[in-house]
């Protein structure tokens, strides 16, 4: 038998993309089984886990995607939820990437042969996954839709987010539906099922849904989100958090980090940045520098944040 296709999300994965590549990797076994092919597909991740994806990865008995440090020349791999060469696994320069499943902006990877890109500006990649089941007409078993749903509903900030379309409303509705949920419900158990801020090492609170980002100038930027149903306990830390991001850009060379807590319940944002803070204050208009500011109706890193920031770079 021939080695697995990897299926595997970004570094630091969120619910998103560890659910993303464990549907996909299903999906993708069961067309093989009927296709009678030899191949395997194995979801992947390159990092830890949230607590509401272990959470409902156990509640639902879904086996824990494996950990993986690289991939290499030989690997056949399929990414999901990320397409940018430094958001992906170690070494992906070398491996063939046999598909790409993403709802975030072009990151400039080239590959040396053909590839099924499927990429839709929507809320979230498990949608577009939870989608490519009716496209492929392979039954989705309740177990796994309830796995995708949580992480709609998570990317989306319970469909508050702006990357929320109609797309996203009407596959949210359609998957609670069959998991038997409410799908505003659900999300508020998703959300409250994270560990307390309060409690979290700081390296988590910071590292837990972050992403870098390359400049038009070369440079890297380091963008972290934390959503919360307790603004407060975060800004609580706000001093260890200033600590580790300042470490952040003299260990990674980047020109900013900017770390910013997500109030879910308030529907805005508490911007934190240390590095080139004049930098971030014309992007957004405001003034960062050795403080941290609200942004009322910041929800999305995707669309509110790191979209001005690489189109004013």
């Amino acid at each position: 038998m021939a080695a697995p296709v990897l299926v595997f999300g970004h570094k630091n994965p969120d619910n998103d993309a560890l659910s993303a590549a464990v549907g996909y990797a299903y999906l993708k076994n069961e067309l093989a089984r009927a296709k009678g092919e030899d191949a395997v597909y194995e979801a992947c991740r390159l990092g830890g886990f949230p607590p509401e994806t272990k959470k409902i990865l156990a509640d639902r008995g879904i086996e824990e995607p494996r950990l993986i440090e690289g991939v290499g020349e030989g690997d056949k791999v399929i990414l999901v939820d990320h397409n940018e060469v430094p958001q992906s696994a170690d070494g992906i320069e070398q491996a063939e990437i046999l598909e790409i499943v993403d709802h975030h902006r072009l990151g400039g990877m080239t590959t040396a042969q053909p590839l099924r890109f499927n990429a839709m500006p929507v809320g979230s990649t498990s949608a577009i996954v939870a989608r490519e089941f009716e496209i492929q007409g392979v039954e989705l078993p309740q177990d796994i839709a309830a796995l995708l749903l949580g992480a709609m509903l998570t990317d989306t900030v319970i469909m508050k987010s702006p990357t929320t379309t109609d797309f996203d409303r009407a596959i949210i509705a359609k998957t609670a539906a069959y998991v038997g949920v409410d799908p505003v419900e659900y999300g508020m158990e998703i959300f409250k099922c994270r560990s307390n801020p309060a409690e979290l090492p700081i390296a988590k609170v910071v590292n837990a849904d972050a992403k870098e980002f390359e400049l038009a100038n070369g440079n890297k930027v380091y963008i972290g989100q934390f959503e919360t149903v307790d603004l407060q306990a975060v800004l609580n830390r706000e001093d260890e958090i200033r600590a580790a991001i300042k470490e952040l850009v003299a260990k990674k060379g980047y020109q900013f980090v900017l770390f910013f807590a997500t109030d879910i319940l308030a529907e805005g944002s508490q911007f934190i940045v240390e590095g080139d803070t004049q930098f971030v204050n014309d992007v957004f208009g405001i003034d960062v520098t050795g403080k941290s500011v609200w942004m009322p109706g910041v929800l999305s890193r995707k669309k509110q944040v790191a979209a001005p920031i690489l189109a004013h770079a």
